[in-house]
């Protein structure tokens, strides 16, 4: 008998049951060609694609690699390389499968869309940018190219460029849902309300069961200080998609801003966080893949684990997690900031429920007091309405019941999950960062300090806690609001620099034409601006239980930070914002 030909018997009748669903029967054959031909290119290429669909993504990019190896030139191999690499985790090693696969087929839109998309995760935005354009050249009218390069454009506060784009994937496509909403995303970065909201309304026209459509809608709508509409678009979006994150959090952020209803703003930012746990920690795909945690996320968890655990909280899973995640830290450096960790199936299926739990530490329904009555509060009004500019430093900010009550909530609470590039951890009010106590707070700053405060809508509240050695910390930016109020509730003796460790305020603001994207995160642009305007800086030290009370559109950040490396001993600082006037 033929060899090649029983061969390529065997192969047309794997790829038969391949086609048909009948997995089992072709990895059979495909392991019985490859015994015989370890090396071959369509045989491995072909069980990748298999254990791929099966799910079993680690066998998928063994089997891709060998293809690689076999046909170093094969285009398909090697995005097919790439992707599960992504998907593994191991986005090094997948960028450099992109990048060769483009460099093979520079016009083909779906890699150089896969490869796009992978910097901008990666925060490289720029090239992102310059993948979409080359695409862009061999196929100036794809939409998708159009749309990720208005994306991205977006991101790099060019604005104006990306409605452009924008724009441009309309004329090929008019009632495309998904352009529309990112045009409408667009136009509300640029003050533009009332167009936002009528691309928000084309895009449910064009599709009404797009919920991200009526997200936009919502989001323009609240600009627009229509707030209970805005509220009704959004509980629209989550009729159509329950288990939508960003509505869930939008949502919650509005209702916050209207928050005479107590009761609900909590509720919002407490369901807004078990959505986010569940669509982060319960997707299928985690129980096929490993799992990639950031080093300093990792031990911040297990630090605040043990804590929790030492105080007698019945959290679900935790015995579990605490087992699991304590073995996994050597994988960090010790002494230093760490890096990324690689969490098995296995693993991560032991940590799943206490990293799902939306566990939060219980708190005083009300206290007589949260603000400190003790101090002089129309003395400090009048001190800070006569700044120029307005900074305030003010010492003894909260009642010591109050206190207490907000370290114990930050030590015992699981709302940590925003992650920064420098190895800092944050926490939102529309994301659980709430209770009656923070609420209490913004009413009696109304009440105490009227002509400061006036009729400002509470616009954000947030948290942020921070390794316990770090030389940058939040990078220069301002603020969209028009009172920042930033105070820090980490003891005093923790800060092993006492002449730091607090927040650096410039006394010259944003410019009121530029874009969110230039005054928070561009910060070259900034440090610039500041030199050419000979910028003076306020440096307020960090003091357990300070506030610093200042114009949100005056450039600040984070001083350096050296404290006591212990769980309760990280820097921990609050932050509300109040009105608005940067957009």
């Amino acid at each position: 008998m033929n060899t090649s030909l029983a061969t390529a018997d065997q192969m047309r009748l794997a790829v038969h049951f391949h086609s048909q669903g009948m997995l089992d029967n072709a990895r059979t054959l495909y392991e019985g060609m490859l015994r015989q031909q370890p090396a071959d290119f369509t045989v491995r290429y072909h069980l990748g694609l298999l254990e791929s669909q099966a799910g079993q993504i680690e066998r998928a990019a063994v089997h891709f690699g060998a293809a690689v190896q076999a046909q170093p030139q094969n285009t398909d191999a090697q995005n097919n390389l790439a992707f599960t690499l992504q998907q593994l985790g191991r986005e090094s090693e997948a960028l450099a499968a992109y990048q060769q696969a483009f460099a093979l087929r520079p016009d083909d839109a779906d890699i150089a869309i896969n490869l796009g998309l992978l910097h901008k995760k990666r925060q490289e935005p720029d090239e992102a940018l310059r993948c979409f354009e080359q695409a862009l050249q061999a196929q100036p009218l794809h939409v998708a190219l159009l749309a990720n390069r208005g994306n991205v454009l977006q991101r790099l506060g060019r604005t104006a460029d990306a409605l452009d784009s924008y724009e441009r994937a309309l004329q090929v496509e008019p009632q495309n849902a998904v352009v529309l909403c990112n045009l409408a995303n667009a136009l509300c970065e640029q003050a533009r309300y009332a167009d936002a909201l009528a691309a928000a309304e084309r895009a449910i026209a064009a599709r009404a069961q797009h919920a991200p459509a009526w997200v936009e809608r919502g989001n323009a709508l609240k600009l627009l200080d229509r707030t209970a509409e805005a509220i009704a678009s959004f509980e629209k979006a989550l009729q159509l998609e329950p288990a939508m994150v960003q509505a869930h959090t939008n949502l919650a952020a509005t209702v916050l801003s209207d928050s005479v209803d107590t009761a609900r703003v909590i509720e919002a930012g407490h369901q807004s966080l078990a959505v986010y746990l569940q669509s982060t920690y319960r997707a299928p795909a985690l129980q096929r893949t490993a799992f990639t945690l950031t080093g300093f996320r990792l031990r911040h968890d297990v630090q605040q684990a043990e804590w929790l655990q030492a105080h007698g909280h019945a959290v679900p899973g935790l015995g579990a997690f605490l087992k699991t995640a304590q073995a996994l830290l050597p994988q960090t450096n010790a002494g230093e900031v760490p890096g990324s960790v690689r969490v098995s199936p296995g693993e991560f299926a032991r940590m799943q429920e206490f990293l799902c739990t939306p566990w939060m530490h219980p708190m005083p329904a009300m206290l007589p007091d949260v603000l400190n009555p003790a101090n002089d509060w129309p003395a400090l009004e009048e001190a800070y309405l006569a700044g120029t500019p307005e900074i305030l430093t003010i010492d003894h900010f909260l009642a010591e019941p109050a206190l207490k009550a907000f370290q114990d909530f930050a030590h015992g609470s699981r709302v940590w999950h925003g992650e920064y590039a420098n190895s800092y951890l944050g926490a939102f009010a529309n994301r659980g960062f709430n209770s009656p106590l923070h609420l209490q707070l913004a009413r009696e700053l109304r009440q105490r300090m009227p002509r400061v405060f006036k009729d400002y809508l509470l616009t954000q509240l947030w948290g942020f806690k921070y390794e316990p050695t770090m030389t940058r910390g939040i990078n220069v930016h301002a603020d969209f609001a028009k009172v920042n109020l930033n105070f820090w509730i980490a003891p005093s003796e923790n800060n092993l620099d006492p002449e730091s460790g607090g927040l650096k305020v410039y006394d010259v603001p944003a410019p009121a034409d530029w874009t969110f994207e230039q005054y928070n995160t561009d910060s070259t642009r900034i440090y610039d601006f500041l030199r050419t305007h000979q910028a003076g800086c306020v440096t307020v030290p960090h003091r357990c239980n300070r506030a610093v009370l200042f114009n949100s559109a005056l450039f600040h950040e984070t001083d350096t930070i050296r404290f006591v490396d212990r769980y309760d001993a990280r820097r921990v600082n609050m932050t509300y914002l109040f009105g608005q006037q940067l957009r």
